[in-house]
């Protein structure tokens, strides 16, 4: 049994200045009464404060893509820190750095000739939009429903607009149905915010075709998650891309790909390599830093060069800041070396892991499908199939999202940290040995699902 002594009495302190935690969603996070506070991470290992260990596969939501503590990583990160402190300047004063770090990143991301630097991926999408607007001399951002861009009002959350008689369909941000039909509904949204985007279906060429042809007076650009990671790890059909490429190029409306979880994940180059399609701009982070607060919106000359002059204001006091730059850069760096060899170090144990998984639901008689990319993957129980793609609502038909977390619960009771909602990140430090013991815990946890009907007791 895990100890919880010490979290169980920082949590009670937390909890009177921290209304949500960090960072709050109506999506349960957390598996346990208590918050889990951690005295020590190092590779893919975490040790709370009780001494608990876990593995984990959470990579602080996909920004770890080293692991906790990579030697040269820090090693680069605590170098510049001691020559520089952390922040020199944002458009006062430069570094070398943020050449070669466009140079880089021009290198390695299809659409990437120009670069704007934000903090959070959030701010990334919200200069993505403005960028949108101001090349097209347009307004609306068309984008797809179950695809997360960040806390925005105009971006979090929403639905499609199911009132026939609109003159133009915007998103439905409206109070009726509330969080039961939207997840990520809030309150406090501004009530204008419905009129910057139109929600559409994932996956549908048909309306695709059908906005476009009816609104492109009046869309700036399209705003979407080349594979949607969050949304139970989607891919487009055959041609989806393609077509949304097609339209774009035909209406001059602006196709944005977020990269936010993909970009130097899933290939060094993207989504946007994995599918082949290049777009317009994209807009990444996470990954392309290990955990340091760095977000990016980069595209073709034609379209970022609204920004100079200043014609399109992007400000802030952190964006290209030292620190962070000096990440991107030792990031790059592990990713890069030996021809990029450590995304198939990646996916060999992510592939045991899965296949294990898929192992170990057939032994219980447990319902699953993996969807998966390199280094990122869903268990949706519920859904027979293994490892397959999945592409719309319609495939994701009995996905049991309490299986999900009552399995979550008997994974970290078996030293295993998960993140929410059956999403798992393999990262360079996991191993063999690592898979071997997550599997020996997902077979404890799975026998404990079907021996309690799916249900969570605690030992």
């Amino acid at each position: 049994m895990l100890k919880k002594d010490k979290s169980e009495a920082l949590t009670k302190e937390y909890n009177k200045y921290y209304p949500g935690g960090h960072s709050n969603l109506r999506i349960p996070m957390d598996v346990t009464e208590h918050r889990l506070f951690i005295a020590k991470s190092d590779g893919t290992h975490l040790t709370d404060v009780d001494g608990n260990e876990y593995i984990e596969y959470n990579g602080s939501m996909g920004p770890n893509i080293l692991g906790h503590k990579n030697p040269n990583f820090v090693k680069k990160v605590v170098e510049y820190i001691e020559n520089n402190g952390t922040a020199i300047g944002s458009n006062l004063l430069f570094s070398p750095m943020d050449v070669e770090v466009a140079k880089r990143l021009s290198e390695l991301i299809p659409c990437v000739e120009e670069l704007k630097f934000t903090v959070t991926g959030s701010e990334a999408v919200q200069a993505a939009f403005r960028i949108m607007r101001a090349y097209t001399g347009k307004n609306v951002i068309v984008r797809f429903q179950g695809n997360y861009a960040g806390w925005g009002d105009n971006v979090l959350g929403g639905r499609i607009n199911s009132d026939v008689n609109a003159e133009i369909p915007f998103t439905d941000f409206s109070t009726h149905g509330g969080p039961e039909e939207d997840p990520y509904y809030t309150e406090g949204r501004s009530p204008l915010a419905c009129k910057e985007t139109i929600m559409i279906p994932w996956n549908n060429f048909e309306v695709l075709e059908e906005t476009f042809d009816k609104y492109h007076d009046i869309i700036a650009g399209i705003h979407f998650e080349g594979i949607v990671w969050n949304h139970e790890g989607l891919y487009p059909k055959p041609g989806f891309v393609e077509k949304i490429r097609e339209l774009c190029t035909k209406y001059n409306i602006v196709m944005c790909m977020d990269e936010v979880i993909t970009g130097f994940r899933v290939n060094i180059g993207g989504a946007q390599t994995v599918l082949g399609v290049t777009p317009d701009l994209c807009t990444m982070g996470k990954a392309i830093s290990n955990g340091i607060p760095v977000s990016c919106v980069g595209g073709k000359k034609e379209i970022m060069d609204c920004i100079r002059g200043n014609k399109v204001l992007v400000p802030g006091t952190y964006p290209g800041y030292g620190l962070g730059m000096a990440a991107v850069l030792a990031t790059l760096d592990e990713l890069t070396k030996d021809d990029c060899a450590v995304y198939k170090q990646v996916f060999k144990v992510q592939e045991k892991i899965m296949d294990g998984l898929v192992e170990i639901s057939r032994k219980y008689d447990i319902p699953l499908t993996i969807t998966e990319a390199n280094g990122v993957f869903d268990t949706l129980f519920g859904i027979p199939g293994g490892r397959r793609r999945l592409y719309t609502d319609g495939d994701l038909v009995g996905f049991d999202k309490n299986i999900v977390n009552n399995f979550q619960r008997y994974m970290q009771e078996n030293g295993v940290f998960l993140m929410f909602g059956g999403r798992w990140y393999v990262n360079a430090s996991h191993t063999m040995e690592d898979a071997e013991k997550t599997l020996a815990a997902a077979d404890k946890a799975m026998k404990a699902l079907k021996e309690n009907n799916y249900n969570y007791i605690a030992k």
